[in-house]
Formats: structure tokens, sequence, C-alpha cells
């Protein structure tokens, strides 16, 4: 089971870096904002006032770092190269452009940015998913706003991408093939043919056909993984002492904007997963990303192209 999840000791060690060294990167973190030293107006510590006052910008930027030790441990001993960059970036630039996007929608937390880097996640792997979610968080609240709370938001989409590849690495979102669902006859009756309701469950058919349930159900519950890790960092971050109902007040007050952001990274999913993930993996096969080897050799020349030459 464990070789089907990490296809590797890379994967593995990738395991223990996010499992570990982060959060404890988090930690310290939440201990240095617990204790920021005042600002004071002394124009001799010019550079100590810089660094306390956009600290969390530069941890922002060492964390990001960080996030790219498990994505290029999968190359193993080969550097990765600008091609190789190119998707995760691409995916992250997606995620970003989604989330600035649906800012329009009147819905608190009703973002696609989890369901692209999920889908990044199934089509390069988990570790790319998390660079792809630790990146789009960090460039998103440029517009969005940078604090505290960016390395945490990082982490969570980042975890939410790479529990996302682990989950597809042992085969937990395998498409069933021939199975459509909402295919019971009293859907018919509910929406009948030819009206509004009916071709509102046509398009519903349409759209379950190539999407696994699994992978939209994990969508819905990775709202509720992002939530509670940002719970955690309210918790540690502004309230003292912590018990269980101040606990359970955060949870519940969060807990609308948790089903918001797992209803629209269900959806997205939903419609495009499949036929993200199936492009997104040829386009990884031919040019031989993510460690991939090429399965592609070119032609040799022929002999009129030979003398020509």
């Amino acid at each position: 089971m464990l070789q089907n999840i990490f296809h590797s000791k890379r994967t593995a060690v990738a395991f223990g870096i996010i499992c570990v060294v982060l959060p404890a990167m988090l930690v310290a973190y939440g201990y240095f904002e617990a204790n920021r030293p005042p600002l004071t107006q002394l124009t001799e510590h010019a550079a100590r006032h810089f660094l306390v006052r956009n600290a969390h910008v530069l941890l922002g930027l060492f964390f990001l770092l960080a996030s790219t030790i498990p994505f290029v441990l999968v190359y193993d001993k080969r550097r990765p190269q600008a091609r190789d960059l190119v998707p995760v970036a691409v995916m992250a630039a997606i995620g970003v452009a989604g989330r600035a996007a649906f800012a329009i929608v009147p819905i608190p937390h009703f973002r696609p940015l989890s369901a692209v880097i999920i889908i990044a996640a199934i089509a390069f792997g988990p570790e790319a998913g998390f660079i792809t979610g630790s990146l789009a968080a960090f460039v998103s609240n440029f517009l969005f706003g940078q604090g505290p709370w960016t390395p945490w938001q990082m982490f969570s989409w980042g975890m939410i991408a790479f529990i996302a590849g682990l989950l597809y690495n042992a085969g937990c979102f395998r498409k069933k093939t021939g199975k459509v669902y909402f295919q019971n006859k009293w859907w018919d009756r509910l929406c009948p043919p030819d009206t509004t309701r009916g071709d509102l469950i046509a398009f519903t058919r349409k759209v379950t056909d190539h999407a696994p349930i699994s992978l939209c159900l994990y969508g819905l519950f990775s709202g509720f993984i992002f939530g509670t890790i940002m719970n955690a960092y309210f918790l540690f971050g502004f309230v003292n002492p912590i018990t269980w109902p101040a606990v359970l007040a955060v949870k519940a007050s969060g807990l609308l904007f948790d089903l918001s952001h797992g209803i629209c990274t269900f959806l997205v999913l939903w419609a495009l997963a499949d036929p993200w993930s199936r492009k997104l993996a040829r386009i990884k096969v031919k040019f031989g990303l993510a460690g991939e080897s090429k399965h592609y050799v070119l032609p040799p020349p022929s002999k009129s192209e030979g003398a020509v030459l």
C-alpha cells in the first residue's frame, strides 16, 4: 500500500519535509508573531525595523523556497529545466486568475483555486501540486493582501494538492469507465425532458460522465482541510488561553466559509477535472515533465534527406 502511495523514496522524503519541517516553521513564525519586537522611531535601527515590519513577506519567500525542495527531489540527480517549471507556473497563474475573477462572486470563499491545484497534483504529482499551491497562494496575496496569514495559506493549499496527489497514486480517484450518474427513472419524472429542469439534468449527466465522484468529494472535503489549518493560525495567533470551547467556537464560525469553499471546488472538479487532467497528462508524457521519460522518438532521416544535407 505504501509503495502505491509513495512511488519512490524521494516522495517519502518530501512527505517528511512537508509534514515536519514546514509545520515547524509555521509554529516558529507563530511564536515570532506573538512576541514581535516593538517598533520605535530610532533611525539607527532602520534595517531591524524593515525586517520586523516585513517579516510576513520575507517568511513567505523563505517558505516558498522550502516548498521547492520536495519538487526538486523528484528529478533525482538532474536539475529541473525551464520546460519542467512552465506547467507549474501556468497552473499557478490560472489559480491566481481564478481566485481574482471569482472575487466578484458575492459568496465568501467561493474560489476555484483549490480545484486548479488539485488537478495540477493529479497531472504532475504531489510534489508539483504542493509547490503550485504554495506559489499560487503567495502570488495571489499580492492582490488580496500579504500578512501573517500568507505562510499558513501557502501551507494549506500546498497540503490540499499534496494529499490529492498521494490519493491519486493510491488509486482513490480512478474513473469507472462507462458509469453515468443520475440515470434513475425518477430523475426523468422530477426533471421532465424539454423543460429547463430537463436541460439541467441532461447537462449534469454529461458532466458527471467525465468526473470521478471520489475526486469531487475530496474537493468538497478540501474546503474543511483549508479551514482547519487556517483556524489553527487564528487560535495560535489570537486566542489565549486555547481551550476546547474556544476551539469549537472558532470552528463553528468558519463552517459556512469552509462549506462554500468546498462546494466551489466540487463543482469545478466535476466540470473540468477529467478533460484538464487528460490533456496535462499528455503534455507530461510527451515532453518528459516531472521525472517522466519521453515516449516519442524522432524518426531517422531518409537517404534522400541525408544526401541533401
